[in-house]
């Protein structure tokens, strides 16, 4: 004979450890806004000391406006220990019109923080569209 309560907790358990689970998997965010350049390191995005599991995915960049006299460094920084300083991880330079206008700046899983920057080298002030995704 079926042991029809038994079977009932049985499936009842699994149904919650399957929740459970279901609650626990990140969700995709997005974040973004415009920067424009004073010629001065900026931050495009910053995140300090990020509570539990953290995972950005990528920061994209508009260089629509990047004219010929435009120079633009992106520098990625991790922090690895809570009490640690930033450390430079990449950096990328780009120099006058840009195609494609779109750039990614991959990135990677950080627990104690992270903080990408925009920095104009030469020419002048422009507006930089900005988008961020990550997981949380």
């Amino acid at each position: 004979m079926i042991d029809l309560i038994g079977t009932l907790r049985r499936i009842h358990r699994n149904v919650g450890l399957a929740l459970d689970l279901i609650r626990g998997l990140l969700i995709l965010e997005e974040t973004g806004g415009t920067l424009s350049t004073t010629g001065a390191e900026q931050d495009i995005y910053r995140v300090e000391n990020p509570l539990g599991v953290f995972e950005p995915i990528k920061v994209q960049i508009d260089f629509t406006n990047n004219t010929a006299a435009e120079t633009i460094r992106i520098r990625v920084y991790y922090r690895i220990a809570g009490w640690g300083n930033y450390v430079m991880k990449d950096e990328m330079v780009f120099a006058g019109v840009q195609s494609p206008a779109l750039k990614n700046v991959e990135l990677e899983p950080n627990r104690h923080g992270i903080r990408v920057t925009l920095q104009r080298l030469a020419g002048g002030a422009q507006n930089y569209d900005w988008a961020v995704f990550y997981r949380s």
